[in-house]
């Protein structure tokens, strides 16, 4: 059992996605910076208000604070998009030149098939 968990474990996929989740903290807290330090100082100048985020309440509920939230994933999703566009092109790509490999391949052999015939 121990040794299927070390199979596992150091699965390529395993490793990958590993990878993936320590990255995509990395991202979130340069986004959320991104956001908190730039974005809604800015919103906040446009707007009148120094801290946007903070000031932007109704009743106790800081809607300022959600709408934050709501441009940090938008931005996330967004580099996501982008992120998965590029690495699917780029996949595409090398699938075509594997497939260009094997039919030239293919034609090789079929080359010989009839020679030998």
């Amino acid at each position: 059992m121990l040794r299927e968990f070390k199979e596992f474990a150091l699965k390529g996929n395993v490793l990958d996605l590993a990878v993936a989740v320590v990255m995509g903290a990395a991202f979130n807290k340069i986004i959320t910076a991104l956001v908190t330090y730039i974005i809604m100082p800015l919103i906040g100048l446009i707007f009148g208000t120094v801290d946007f985020a903070k000031s932007w309440s109704f009743m106790g509920i800081k809607y300022g604070m959600f709408i934050q939230s709501i441009i940090d994933f938008l931005i996330i999703a967004f580099a996501l998009f982008v992120f998965v566009k590029i690495a699917n092109t780029l996949m595409k790509k090398e699938e075509e030149v594997e497939l260009e490999e094997e039919a030239v391949l293919l034609t090789e052999i079929r080359d010989i098939l009839r020679e030998k015939n």
